[in-house]
């Protein structure tokens, strides 16, 4: 997915989302477009991952070197700058509502940030950002929009998806739109006629069914333990990034968290679908959604909260540990958390 232009013309801007293709991608063109390679040793700084607000900020403050046009700073693994909106500094603040000359700024977070009210982007500076298009989303594709991106990349590539291809792949892969590439490039390869046939996506997808976020996800979700932990160790083994799997853990927590806060503002109907971000025929996740909070009630859900953040900072190397316990100690809770 190529970067659209409007978000690259500026320099002060941000890029969220599980889509780790998408992601890269974004950023490659990003500095291409602001850091100048002849100064890029001595003008571009790239923060430490999930540093705090006053390492990006010393960072800005630094000056160009005489003849660059401007000092770039680069944040990957920023999520932890986006917990509270009440919780930004005021200096930062007025430095993010008001971008000074000179210095650029690229925020890189690895999830999907929510933006209901409250939350990460749910308030200013970062919905003004939105409305001016400084914020690219990369995430995990809707249940609606999967159908239409495997058609686009089919037509793209000249392959003709025969039968029930399409929607066999989308039950493989999920709505990751980097996966969902990889694969149709594997058949691109495969379709010497140009055909793609069930039989060909079961052959390129069927130990990728088992090994990603999705499949990890769903084994919690039915609170089968021993499926989410094969699931997770095949994710791993093959290489799929930790943080995109906590993505997914993150985004069904989220919707616990809003699921309580709209039913106690009275949400109803359409009302508090768009409240969890679902749409009218995802309706009948709610009833899952709803068991799952009264089980847990505030106190689980504060406890799942809790392990969820830790798993985080362990990941992003701010705790000790560097193993895979975090996550495995993570699934085993999702697994009594969701389990009937």
């Amino acid at each position: 997915m190529a970067a659209p232009h409007a978000w690259l013309e500026h320099g002060f801007a941000l890029v969220h989302g599980e889509d780790g293709d998408g992601r890269r991608e974004a950023v490659d063109a990003w500095k291409r477009r602001h850091v100048d390679p002849e100064w890029a040793d001595f003008s571009l700084t790239i923060c430490g991952e999930g540093c705090p607000w006053p390492e990006v900020m010393a960072a800005l403050q630094e000056a160009a070197p005489f003849g660059a046009e401007a000092r770039c700073v680069v944040v990957p693994a920023a999520d932890n700058l986006f917990t509270r909106a009440k919780e930004l500094p005021g200096a930062v603040k007025a430095l993010l509502e008001k971008p000074p000359q000179g210095v650029k700024l690229l925020l890189v977070a690895w999830t999907t940030l929510p933006a209901a009210p409250g939350k990460a982007l749910g308030a200013k500076p970062w919905t003004d950002w939105s409305k001016a298009g400084r914020i690219l989303r990369v995430g995990a594709l809707e249940v609606t929009e999967i159908p239409a991106f495997i058609e686009g990349e089919a037509r793209r590539l000249g392959l003709s998806l025969q039968g029930a291809a399409a929607s066999l792949l989308a039950q493989r892969q999920g709505g990751q739109p980097g996966l969902l590439k990889r694969a149709l490039e594997v058949l691109d390869l495969l379709a010497e006629d140009r055909k793609v046939t069930e039989a060909m996506v079961d052959q390129v997808t069927f130990r990728l069914a088992e090994q990603k976020a999705f499949a990890w996800s769903g084994a919690w979700q039915k609170g089968d333990a021993a499926g989410a932990l094969k699931a997770l160790r095949l994710a791993l083994e093959d290489g799929d990034e930790p943080l995109m799997l906590l993505g997914q853990a993150r985004r069904e927590v989220d919707r616990l968290l809003r699921l309580a806060e709209a039913e106690a503002a009275g949400c109803k109907g359409a009302e508090l679908m768009a409240a969890l971000g679902l749409s009218p025929r995802q309706a009948f996740l709610l009833d899952g959604y709803r068991g799952t909070l009264d089980r847990l009630k505030p106190k689980g859900l504060k406890g799942l909260l809790a392990r969820l953040n830790q798993c985080e900072r362990d990941l992003k190397g701010m705790a000790l540990s560097r193993s895979e316990a975090p996550l495995l100690d993570l699934t085993l809770a999702l697994c009594r958390a969701w389990g009937r």
